[in-house]
């Protein structure tokens, strides 16, 4: 029983043909006309939605909801890719963009079930976590998935199958590139050119997230900064990162096609993403056992080494904690340090520079 789509729908032959995706939902195709059905009820009555093409697919599935019998009956046939794409449209209106796009990458990546969302068991899920052989991204699965179904909950279901699943541990990297390994990455990300490499570029010399590095917008910079705002920033902190004549030349290389300076491969309104993918021609470079986060704590532990105080170390990662202030003080000095964090771009440019033509 395959899902119905406007294109199944137009070359379907004579008959009854049910829906994957809504239970009890279907079309009944006949010599002269195609009629959308639901069948409800103990008896099983079928009732006549409307006819296609005058009521189209969604419109349809819509109506079969609503003349269900119950909200018990609802729930019970509800699959889980409707509600999903309910979930998912509930969190748009909350998360930021970023936090959005990851969430529904990683659901729709792991979670492909097609069946009724109460025939969804705990064995499902252990089976689909344990297909996940990365920790990290094991985890996030099992937080996003546990978030979905903690939504679910009375609205379709009375418990979750996650209940009992604990996150899998987590071991905390430790690491740190050396300079020499540092400037074969730059060196192979000047290779790879537009759009990842130069992200790996800037990465290298602003340290900031990878995504926020992706998202960057070309009315987010102004004049010698740039400003990550609190809608893209992970931790909902605006930041304004100095740049460097390093950088600059970095941003000047990017040919302005829109309103992104890395846009996704078709798209004029997405922003980057395919670091998974890109990254295999980046360890090319022959550094071994690095990731794009990494390249943030190699520069943070090169900032102390070059004597930044380790307040603008983190004021320059845009971490709200640490540092010589107190809980107190960071809520009332909203002095922005720019200066400061210049001096630091600027001495850790100069790092990377001798870096980079040591190695050349």
């Amino acid at each position: 029983m395959p899902s119905l789509t406007d294109l199944s729908v137009r070359s379907l032959p004579q008959g009854l043909h049910f829906d994957s995706r809504l239970a009890s939902f279907g079309i009944r195709v006949g010599k002269n006309k195609k009629t959308w059905i639901v069948v409800r009820g103990q008896n099983r009555t079928k009732v006549a939605l409307g006819h296609y093409p005058s009521v189209s697919l969604q419109d349809a599935r819509k109506k079969a909801l609503a003349a269900l019998a119950s909200p018990e009956e609802q729930k019970a046939t509800l699959r889980f890719p409707d509600a999903l794409d309910a979930f998912l449209k509930r969190q748009a209106a909350t998360l930021r963009p970023i936090s959005l796009y990851q969430s529904t990458r990683i659901l729709h990546r792991h979670f492909k079930w097609q069946k009724e969302l109460s025939k969804i068991s705990h064995e499902d899920v252990v089976t689909v976590l344990d297909g996940i052989k990365a920790p990290s991204e094991r985890g996030h699965a099992l937080k996003d998935l546990r978030t979905f179904f903690n939504w679910c909950i009375p609205r379709y279901l009375k418990i979750s199958p996650c209940l009992g699943i604990e996150k899998p541990a987590q071991k905390s990297r430790e690491r740190v590139l050396t300079g020499e390994e540092l400037a074969k990455v730059w060196h192979q990300a000047k290779k790879i050119g537009h759009p990842y490499g130069t992200i790996v570029q800037l990465l290298i010399l602003a340290a900031q997230r990878s995504g926020e590095t992706a998202a960057l917008r070309w009315d987010w910079i102004n004049g010698d900064t740039f400003t990550i705002p609190q809608t893209v920033a992970k931790n909902g902190h605006a930041t304004i990162v100095p740049i460097g004549p390093m950088a600059q030349a970095v941003i000047d290389s990017v040919p302005r096609d829109g309103d992104l300076l890395f846009p996704a491969r078709g798209y004029d309104d997405k922003s980057f993403t395919g670091f998974g993918v890109s990254k295999i021609v980046l360890d090319q470079c022959g550094v071994k056992n690095f990731t794009h986060h990494d390249l943030r704590r190699t520069a943070s532990t090169m900032w102390a080494e070059l004597g930044v105080p380790q307040h603008i170390n983190d004021r320059l990662l845009n971490h709200v904690t640490g540092g010589k202030q107190s809980a107190v003080a960071r809520i009332y000095n909203r002095y922005e340090y720019l200066a400061e964090k210049r001096e630091a771009i600027l001495l850790w440019e100069k790092r990377v520079a001798e870096l980079v033509s040591a190695s050349a």
